[in-house]
């Protein structure tokens, strides 16, 4: 009585699914912080340029562009999508130049007589950069 079996048994499946499960969770979690270094990264270049941007318009006006926002919390607050799009419109030109898609709210802060740009990452408002004006990027909040 050899009876030859075509297939698999249940225990090699559910073997195969687990093994399967957990190569996916390590790529998931690989993925994430790829995703979020990547988004850092772009809002990094993003806060260089807005530097840029406001030292050609303190060379050209004689004082730095500011927002309004009068403090750090402000930039996380609700508003800070209406601080990022005048960031834009303010010192761009272009009310949507920055990419929503990058993942961080930007604003530009009055810091004495200098300037600070703030970066707060949308997923995680404790997560913030911060660019003064002689272009030191600060990221241990992030």
């Amino acid at each position: 009585m050899n009876k030859k079996f075509k297939g698999f048994t249940l225990i090699e499946l559910l073997v195969v699914v687990a093994i399967i499960g957990t190569i996916a969770s390590v790529g998931i979690y690989s993925y994430n912080g790829y995703i979020k270094s990547s988004k850092k990264t772009a809002a990094k270049n993003t806060m260089m340029q807005i530097g840029l941007a406001l030292t050609e318009f303190y060379s050209n006006s004689g004082f730095y562009w500011y927002n309004g926002l009068d403090d750090e919390s402000s930039c996380t607050d609700e508003g800070s999508d209406a601080a990022t799009k005048a960031v834009g419109s303010g010192l761009f030109d272009k009310e949507n130049y920055i990419n929503p898609e990058d993942g961080f709210n930007f604003c530009v802060i009055e810091n004495g007589a200098n300037f600070e740009i703030q970066a707060v990452y949308k997923a995680d408002t404790k997560c913030m950069l911060r660019l003064d004006d002689s272009n030191v990027i600060d990221d241990t909040d992030c």
